[in-house]
């Protein structure tokens, strides 16, 4: 036995330093295995970022084109028209005799002129070559104005930090977002004041659309068809999404509406 001894402990030794080796093989391939993984996860990542911007810039692109449109109807055409009205009542009252006929043409002329302003104002929110040039913070200032002179509602605009710009792409998704919002409440909330704020002074960056009017069950409103009332808060979600960001609608019966959108900043650390 003593003389198998030398080859008992030689075999004992090799089984160790090949059990040894496999383990260290098999937590290698385990290692390798993981960063294959994470890599593969990452590059999934990656692919759908690609896509949802893809997604996303195309919508836009559509929207845009539309919007556009519009924006060049209305300044070129509408406006045109509205200021021909003018030059029509501008001879109408130096035709007119009558004191009351005069007042009720001055009258209708600033009317008309009001008009003609608020649909300049409206084109240059709706232009994205205009949006695109003067940014976020600016356009959101023209936009509420609109909305005031209407002398229907009182509008607020709040920033809080240093203001910064953030990609194009974001600042024209966060305008339409801002706008569709704006315009829902105009319509549906009953509201007295709309109160739109900025703050730069956290990552990510926040801005809230909120008003002081009847507001609704969110979960009603988030459940009903695209040809009713509250359908387009699903898109207000779905569009945040796609820009990597969130959309949150809070709102009670009674106590008015907030939807805030948050984004990924890109303030200076």
């Amino acid at each position: 036995m003593s003389n198998n001894a030398p080859d008992v402990i030689l075999i004992i030794s090799i089984g160790t330093l090949v059990f040894l080796l496999l383990g260290g093989f098999i937590t290698l391939l385990l290692f390798l295995y993981k960063q294959r993984y994470k890599t593969h996860q990452q590059e999934l990542i990656t692919i759908e970022e690609i896509n949802r911007r893809k997604l996303l810039q195309s919508e836009l692109d559509t929207q845009n084109q539309t919007l556009q449109q519009i924006a060049h109807e209305l300044h070129d055409n509408i406006g045109q028209l509205l200021s021909v009205v003018v030059m029509r009542l501008n001879t109408i009252e130096d035709e007119t005799t009558e004191v009351a006929t005069e007042q009720s043409v001055q009258q209708t002329r600033d009317l008309v002129r009001t008009v003609i302003t608020d649909v300049r104002m409206m084109s240059k929110t709706l232009d994205y070559d205009t949006v695109s040039r003067f940014g976020l913070l600016p356009s959101l200032t023209l936009e509420l104005e609109r909305i005031e002179r209407a002398g229907r509602l009182k509008t607020q605009l709040n920033t809080v930090g240093e203001p910064y710009s953030l990609e194009k792409q974001t600042e024209m998704v966060l305008l339409r977002m801002t706008q569709e919002a704006l315009n829902n409440a105009i319509k549906h909330a009953q509201a007295k004041t709309l109160t739109v704020k900025l703050d730069y002074s956290a990552n990510p960056f926040t801005l809230s659309i909120s008003d002081d009017g009847r507001g609704f069950v969110v979960s009603e409103a988030m459940n009903r068809t695209i040809d009713q009332a509250g359908s387009g808060l699903g898109n207000l979600q779905h569009r945040a999404g796609l820009l990597g960001g969130t959309c949150t609608i809070t709102s009670q019966p009674g106590v008015g509406t907030c939807i805030e959108i948050r984004m990924p900043g890109n303030q200076p650390s």
